[in-house]
């Protein structure tokens, strides 16, 4: 039996108590203490993955990016009704390299971006682990290293060094002062907006990216006015639009499956409809292929991949309830 990831039907295990320990609970922005060579293997690899944008911003864009990295990778919106809980990795322990990246659609979009990047390390450096651990990878210690290094890579993809080094030069000349080291609270406050809107970034993340390479070095005075500088980022009437799209829930760039896609299913699965049928209908109506690509490479692997499906989304269901 193949199945939609809409269709999963849920089972009524009880799954909470294993399931709270598994959760992402709210990002670790300071990442300080990370080592020299941790540093160096992060910026390496944000260069290599970054190929295709140089260095402009990626921000909603990371959906699709992410696909294109690796297209057994997937993405999954569910409404936690929890706040502690930002997003998680799923790996089933069988169907070759399939993941799921599932995302808060509670979240605002600005934090499923930053959860979208964060969960893409993971897959890229912790995958042999967390498939031979349990299902779900442990973020419930926010002092691990590994999520550490995580929170700084996804930081890095968003906002590179370069990229961030070349914002403040171009910022320093259009308010007229030398330097970052000139910039006072005032000054730092407006480039945070800027960056925050243009990167499409958690404004809490840039605040600490600005840390991280040394422009600012008191941190503590911008995160005790971080809803103050927020409220004052809300209320810039010429960055309306993009601000109410950051802290919106809605986040159309995750597609999800829709009834014409399911139908093709149904009919693809029932043999109705070949797969060139499938495949040559779908160009004419300019659906997305990742999706329908989904399905027919889901028909050809092994059923053991259900088992997998079930025991997340079981465990979905009940932290939903």
């Amino acid at each position: 039996m193949n199945y939609s990831l809409r269709e999963v039907v849920m089972t009524s295990i009880d799954h909470s108590e294993l399931f709270e320990q598994y959760y992402q609970n709210e990002y670790d922005f300071n990442t300080a203490s990370l080592s020299d060579d941790d540093l160096m293997d992060i910026k390496k690899l944000v260069k290599e993955k970054r190929v295709d944008y140089a260095l402009a911003p990626i921000g909603s864009d990371i959906f699709a990016w992410i696909r294109k990295q690796n297209a057994h990778i997937r993405f999954e919106l569910v409404p936690f009704d929890s706040e502690k809980i930002d997003g998680m990795l799923y790996i089933p322990t069988t169907g070759g390299e399939r993941a799921y990246i599932i995302l808060n659609s509670n979240k605002p979009l600005a934090n499923q971006i930053f959860t979208a990047a964060h969960e893409y390390y993971h897959y890229e450096r912790d995958y042999q682990i967390f498939k031979e651990n349990p299902y779900i990878c442990d973020f419930s210690l926010l002092k691990n290293v590994n999520e550490k290094k995580a929170c700084r890579f996804a930081a890095e993809l968003l906002l590179p060094e370069i990229a961030l080094s070349n914002e403040i030069r171009d910022f320093c000349r259009a308010v007229g002062v030398p330097d970052a080291g000139k910039l006072d609270f005032s000054g730092f406050a407006s480039l945070i907006i800027f960056l925050t809107i243009k990167y499409q970034m958690p404004l809490k993340a840039v605040i600490y990216r600005l840390t991280e390479e040394r422009y600012i070095a008191r941190v503590d005075s911008y995160i005790d006015n971080y809803a103050f500088i927020k409220k004052v980022l809300q209320e810039i009437k010429i960055f309306g639009k993009q601000v109410t799209e950051l802290y919106s829930n809605e986040n159309p760039y995750v597609i999800p499956y829709s009834s014409t896609y399911q139908d093709m299913e149904k009919a693809y699965l029932s043999g109705n409809a070949s797969e060139q049928d499938i495949l040559e209908d779908a160009k004419k109506l300019n659906l997305d292929m990742t999706l329908l690509n989904d399905f027919l490479m889901d028909n050809t692997e092994e059923e053991e991949d259900e088992e997998d499906d079930e025991v997340l989304f079981s465990i979905i269901n009940e932290k939903r309830r």
